[in-house]
């Protein structure tokens, strides 16, 4: 299967290519700015693929840039989907939306069919991301993947896990954090990967479906794990500044839609993939 992949280059593109190929696919990174809606169109036209994994997006929550999101994570999407349902009616298509998009006052292990109440402009550019994802629904397969926390080697230093590796590599006296107690869904972008890919082969994929792993892990966990590893401990200090006030005691994903739709997928746990970061690092 000859499959599209935007954001290819970024975190989870430079795993999702590769487990692609292992599989015996022809991955195809797509590189017109999807803003652009004519070069993009012009470049499916060219690819001819028969599927199309979207992870281009703006992610980063923090950004003040809210019109940026709506820009590339909403109508750069249609265009996507507009191009597709053009050049190749009838492809399957794995959008990456958010688990945000559940909302800030979500709880527990979700499931997909919890309401959709997203609390930022990332979370909403996703969310109306999905639902205008239905006007190609007649003409295109479209499965809509809704990704928890996950981490590994090469993610940004911004980003939660790779920043407590980074202190524990440099051996730092200090660091500062925000909640350490609420218990999150840390999953591994290899195991992502590997939902991604197998739910372009699936006969019948959800529409919608959680990536997770299905467990929860505190952040003071996260800490006491790496200084295990490491023989090394630091002071951690919570500083205010990053404490979300609407912060929920415990957040996941169920991952049982998944596992029926892909029975020998499993998820990748923390005792993995920290020392995998660290030995990296």
């Amino acid at each position: 299967m000859r499959v599209a992949v935007t954001g290819a280059d970024g975190f989870t593109g430079r795993y999702l290519l590769p487990e692609l190929a292992r599989r015996g696919h022809e991955p195809v990174p797509l590189v017109a700015d999807i803003a652009d809606a004519r070069a993009l169109a012009a470049e499916v036209t060219a690819a001819a693929p028969d599927a199309i994994v979207h992870l281009a997006a703006r992610a980063f929550v923090a950004d003040d840039d809210y019109a940026g999101f709506y820009t590339v994570n909403q109508v750069g999407t249609f265009h996507l989907l507009d191009a597709t349902a053009r050049a190749r009616p009838g492809a399957r298509v794995i959008l990456a939306s958010t688990a945000q998009v559940y909302g800030a006052q979500a709880a527990g292990l979700l499931v997909e069919d919890r309401p959709v109440l997203p609390a930022n402009h990332y979370a909403l550019s996703k969310a109306a991301m999905e639902a205008g994802s239905r006007f190609w629904a007649d003409r295109l397969r479209i499965t809509v993947v809704r990704p928890f926390n996950y981490t590994g080697v090469g993610q940004e230093g911004r980003y939660l896990v790779p920043k407590i590796i980074d202190h524990f590599r440099r051996r730092a006296p200090l660091i500062e954090l925000g909640n350490l107690d609420v218990r999150r869904d840390f999953g591994d972008v290899r195991a992502v990967a590997d939902a991604y890919a197998g739910l372009l082969e699936a006969s019948a994929p959800p529409a919608v479906v959680n990536v997770a792993a299905g467990v929860l892990e505190s952040v003071r966990g996260i800490v006491a794990r790496l200084e295990a590893l490491t023989g090394h401990a630091m002071d951690v200090r919570v500083n205010p500044a990053f404490v979300r006030a609407d912060d929920v005691p415990e957040l996941g994903g169920d991952v049982g839609r998944l596992r029926a739709a892909l029975p020998g997928w499993r998820p990748r746990p923390l005792a993995e993939t920290l020392p995998w970061m660290l030995d990296a690092a």
